[in-house]
């Protein structure tokens, strides 16, 4: 759909600015944008590689382990009849969002939902596959590692100015995720699980 989506719009763009006869303004906001994509992604870079790393680390370690035993009855409770090796990926990737690094949380997130596929005998997503993208969707952070290092890269004199608004936008998803999503999926699981 955005393969389709995202062409339509650069066409009618390109279209819009011929006929307003505006087409070195159109021609100058492509430029400005490459290069302000290129330095924003050069920016994040070595934020990405340093948090992607430490999950890797964070693998090996007896934190996760810790991790794993807090997180252990919840991912039990709605994952009961996933395997051991999709329950660790789905609790790295539980621990990658609460700690903000939601672009090292992707990778666990996939490898998850790639395990609980193997799984499923439908073509269609099972209740614990669209229980853990409700929960991912989520993304309770602690600390907002990603957004801050996105204010510090374009020059924010307070990047951490953030991490109030998003403890409240997260404990209000939160919660409008327990009484909403997870009672439905959950009751589903629960009879799965039963």
């Amino acid at each position: 759909m955005l393969n389709k989506i995202w062409p339509s719009m650069i066409i009618l763009s390109i279209l819009f600015g011929i006929l307003n006869g505006r087409m070195m303004e159109v021609n100058d906001a492509i430029y400005v944008s490459f290069k302000d994509a290129v330095e924003m992604c050069i920016n994040f870079l070595g934020v990405m590689c340093f948090w992607s790393g430490m999950v890797k680390i964070l693998k090996h370690t007896k934190i996760l382990d810790k991790f794993k035993k807090i997180l252990k009855p919840v991912v039990n409770k709605f994952f009961c009849d996933e395997t051991e090796k999709a329950k660790e990926m789905i609790t790295l990737n539980i621990v990658s969002n609460i700690i903000g690094i939601g672009n090292a949380a992707t990778p666990m997130g996939i490898k998850a939902m790639e395990e609980m596929d193997k799984n499923n005998n439908s073509k269609k997503l099972s209740s614990g596959m669209n229980l853990f993208l409700l929960l991912n969707t989520l993304s309770i952070q602690v600390i907002p590692t990603t957004i801050i290092s996105i204010r510090a890269a374009q020059g924010s004199q307070n990047s951490g100015k953030i991490i109030l608004p998003v403890w409240i936008v997260s404990i209000i998803t939160l919660i409008i995720t327990m009484l909403i999503g997870i009672r439905i999926l959950g009751k589903e699981k629960n009879d799965e699980c039963s």
